[in-house]
């Protein structure tokens, strides 16, 4: 499983509703950068024990038959702190 770490929320305009949608920008371990729904997060997404959401991995090779996963962190403290060693499995969640 991957991580990101949060870096900042963003206002755009929806082109289709005209609408204000907030949107949480994350970084990738591999050093690219996305940005998700903030709302799709807050109530849709999957979280581990620690209530930390994990989504389908945005970098993903599509080629790969396994699919990725990224684990979100909201500090950098959590992102540096967290024990990669810990095994995480997936079907757990």
């Amino acid at each position: 499983m991957n991580k990101a770490k949060f870096v900042k929320e963003i206002t755009v305009i929806d082109p289709d509703s005209k609408g204000e949608v907030e949107l949480s920008v994350y970084n990738h371990e591999n050093g690219g950068m996305f940005a998700m729904d903030s709302s799709f997060l807050d109530q849709v997404c999957r979280t581990n024990d620690d209530d930390r959401p994990i989504i389908s991995d945005p970098f993903n090779d599509t080629e790969d038959e396994v699919l990725e996963e990224v684990l979100l962190f909201d500090t950098d403290i959590e992102f540096d702190s967290f024990n990669e060693s810990k095994d995480i499995d997936s079907s757990e969640y």
